[in-house]
């Protein structure tokens, strides 16, 4: 009879404590599964960017130089440029995406300078040459 009574008033409290440690471990499985699933390799997660360019790493430095975030490809004849694309703006200077880095005038892409930056195309110093290469050029 006294154990009836007492388990009758401690019923909730009985319940409540299930409910926790039901919880707790619904977060622990969590936990595990969550660090199975976005398991760290050296350096930070590894992303297979299947030879295009890596999405998680800045196209501008923060470092406010002008240089470039990305590893860049060394350009050194008209053949290794690859114009992918030109943000065009009168007023404050137009920039150019040339071998997968962001660019403007003057700047160098390997051993090759950019003159001019229009709205199709781009006018290149390469060894004393002009060079224009045209947005749609392949």
């Amino acid at each position: 009879m006294c154990f009836n009574n007492l388990y009758k008033s401690n019923n909730v409290s009985f319940v409540k404590f299930m409910a926790i440690a039901v919880f707790v471990m619904l977060i622990a499985v969590c936990m595990t599964v969550c660090d199975a699933v976005f398991a760290e390799e050296e350096g930070g997660f590894a992303y297979d960017a299947k030879g295009k360019r890596d999405p998680f790493i800045p196209l501008i430095s923060g470092s406010g130089g002008g240089g470039y975030a990305s590893d860049a490809y060394e350009a050194s004849a008209a053949e290794d440029i690859r114009l992918e694309g030109i943000v065009w703006d009168d007023v404050k200077g137009s920039i150019a995406i040339i071998n997968g880095e962001i660019a403007k005038e003057g700047d160098l892409v390997g051993s090759i300078k950019i003159l001019k930056i229009n709205k199709d195309n781009v006018i290149f110093d390469v060894s004393g040459k002009n060079v224009k290469i045209d947005l749609n050029q392949e």
